[in-house]
């Protein structure tokens, strides 16, 4: 699986869909792209993590500092899509305690409603 993001805009979110590794290998060229789409825009962001084989503590940081980014702007950032290792790392880093966290896109969009 080729390493990758996917961009989907909607009139009340943007959804960021990761494909294969979150590394320090792509986190900074990830960095750049979600800087330069949060500072673009005005709404709330959702990352889904469905498609991802591995996150690393570069993914930690690339997350951490774009929820700080959307914090400034007093904006949501939500995750959803976590496998098993990948959730029990955001869990233990205690990311949920200061990020929604929906099992899938459809529960984020029933919330919204």
């Amino acid at each position: 699986m080729e390493n990758s993001i996917q961009i989907e805009k909607s009139s009340h979110l943007i959804i960021v869909y990761f494909y294969g590794e979150i590394d320090c290998v792509n986190a900074p060229i990830y960095r750049k792209q979600l800087s330069d789409l949060i500072e673009s825009s005005q709404e709330d962001i959702v990352f889904d993590f469905t498609n991802i084989s591995f996150i690393d503590s570069s993914g930690i940081g690339l997350v951490l500092g774009r929820y700080n980014q959307l914090k400034f702007e007093h904006r949501t950032l939500i995750l959803t899509g976590l496998n098993q290792v990948a959730y029990r790392l955001f869990e233990l880093t205690g990311l949920f305690q200061i990020m929604p966290y929906y099992e899938s896109i459809e529960s984020i969009k029933e919330g919204m409603l």
